[in-house]
């Protein structure tokens, strides 16, 4: 399912998104729930991804319980920040051979703690993981941005700029 033709045939498309289940309680906790909003037939269930790629392997995890136990549309996140490139091609792998189609990128958060050192080739902008992505997989993309300004940013035109370039 590519979210970007759901989108050309329809309004509105209707989608419903989850954390990572981390633990057998929040796992039972996010089936009761899948069960429960299901019959509400949403267009897709998309799936976050945590900052430095900490639930990396609980997101595809529940990216493949929705897709292939609950016979649910998913969109799977992926964040560059933290990881490298075999990292995230271990994961891109992994969302592609679970059948995922649509990928949304983000840059990533920085995980809270100071202890956090994001691998030395960690892609620093989504615009670089969008072009790794595009250079070595078929997946349609997604990607969110900061109109107004994203905190770091070092000018409104510098943002516009990279926008535009997603």
């Amino acid at each position: 399912m590519r979210v970007a033709e759901l989108y050309n045939k329809k309004r509105p498309v209707i989608s419903m998104e989850f954390f990572p289940f981390r633990d057998d309680k929040t796992a039972d906790n996010f089936n009761k729930t899948i069960e429960n909003l299901a019959p509400l037939n949403p267009d897709y269930m998309s799936v976050t991804f945590g900052a430095g790629g900490s639930t990396k392997d609980g997101s595809a995890q529940t990216v493949k319980t929705l897709m292939k136990e609950k016979m649910q549309p998913c969109v799977a996140y992926i964040a560059g920040f933290g990881l490298g490139p075999e990292e995230i091609t271990s994961v891109l792998d992994q969302y592609r051979d679970l059948g995922v189609e649509t990928i949304f990128i983000l840059r990533g958060d920085k995980p809270k703690g100071a202890d956090f050192i994001p691998h030395p080739k960690s892609f620093s902008y989504a615009s670089d993981l969008i072009a790794f992505i595009k250079k070595h997989y078929d997946f349609n993309l997604g990607c969110a941005g900061y109109p107004e300004g994203h905190v770091e940013a070092q000018s409104l035109e510098r943002i516009l700029s990279i926008s535009n370039s997603k």
